[in-house]
């Protein structure tokens, strides 16, 4: 399992809990649109993001998991608002 992303380690850098917790809110349900997420992504999302949140492979599907190697890092670091509006313009893979 390779894991791509934790909020926590976000939150320990010093970035604010509830930005952080929105961003992975917001990749969760852009993944889940997209039909990027498996079922233990669509549990994490069910059940509600919060700062232990981590973003593996196990919860990704193989697009998913293309997705998140090739866009992830350039998203993450954009402030919620701007990860939202770039998420939804984003309109096929």
């Amino acid at each position: 399992m390779k894991t791509y992303d934790k909020a926590a380690w976000h939150i320990d850098g010093g970035e604010n809990s509830t930005d952080v917790i929105h961003k992975f809110e917001h990749i969760y349900e852009f993944l889940n649109r997209h039909d990027m997420l498996t079922e233990d992504g669509k549990e994490i999302l069910d059940a509600g993001i919060d700062d232990s949140a981590a973003l593996t492979s196990n919860d990704l599907t193989p697009a998913g998991r293309h997705f998140v190697e090739d866009y992830y890092d350039s998203l993450i670091n954009l402030t919620a608002e701007e990860l939202e509006k770039k998420l939804n313009s984003i309109v096929s893979l």
